[in-house]
């Protein structure tokens, strides 16, 4: 199915920076995959890793544990601070999905049934799925899959007035990206993110960052908010979680989740 617009270029090999079409053509890859592969093409941990976990297992469904999540996930809380709790998914958007999702239970369980909105801004991109398309603040993405799941709102980026006229009680939470990724490769003004934080503790409205894109290492630090030194309530990932391995996760203060 045609879902992305795509170049006339297959390839078939990759190495490091390195690609190779099926015509032989080497290139220098600038792209990453849309910033997946971060340590490169074919690393040979990564390689080798993926070989040894097949050879043993695979999949028990969610029914079961296993001894690798634990780790991946007490590592991951530890990079963003402790305190929290992870939820594995196959994707960023899904990750998205279950922020989005732990959001209006929090909202409505402490608020009660009408606090259910989500304040996202214009420009940002949170994924593909229902909820996460909803959540992505690009209307001309909507048109063609209408109608689209409610309680969703949008301000511009890096705009805090915009966001505290808006930040009412019907509101659960704000999801941002703390670079705009595809708006532009924007970076909020110094002291926005502080003074979201602010404002949503102010008005108790729980604050998710979206490091799909940004996480793991990409801005300098592991995750692009730690640059403003605040603690968001909710962060999602996934792309260079997986160096190309389909895999996304949302933490959550434990409260939270």
């Amino acid at each position: 199915m045609q879902t992305y617009k795509r170049l006339p270029v297959a390839f078939v090999k990759g190495d490091g920076v390195q690609l190779w079409d099926t015509e032989g053509r080497r290139y220098l890859d600038f792209l990453s995959g849309i910033a997946v592969v971060s340590l490169g093409h074919s690393h040979p941990a990564v390689a080798r890793s993926i070989s040894e976990q097949a050879s043993m297992l695979c999949h028990v469904s969610n029914l079961y544990y296993n001894d690798i999540q634990p780790r991946l996930a007490a590592k991951i809380d530890s990079l963003i601070g402790g305190g929290g709790r992870l939820f594995f998914s196959n994707s960023g958007a899904e990750a998205v999905e279950c922020a989005v999702k732990l959001a209006r239970r929090y909202g409505q369980s402490h608020g009660g049934p009408k606090r259910y909105e989500i304040v996202s801004a214009y420009g940002s991109f949170h994924g593909r799925t229902l909820a996460a398309l909803a959540a992505t603040g690009q209307p001309t993405k909507h048109e063609a899959f209408q109608p689209l799941p409610s309680g969703f709102r949008y301000v511009e980026y890096g705009d805090i007035d915009a966001l505290t006229a808006v930040l009412d009680q019907k509101v659960a939470a704000v999801l941002i990206e703390s670079i705009q990724g595809e708006g532009g490769v924007i970076v909020p003004p110094r002291g926005y993110l502080e003074a979201v934080r602010t404002l949503c503790d102010e008005r108790e409205v729980l604050l998710i960052i979206d490091e799909v894109q940004t996480g793991l290492g990409r801005t300098g630090e592991w995750f692009g908010f730690q640059e403003s030194g605040i603690r968001p309530d909710i962060v999602t990932l996934a792309k260079a979680l997986g160096n190309g391995m389909p895999i996304g996760a949302c933490w959550a203060r434990a409260e939270v989740a």
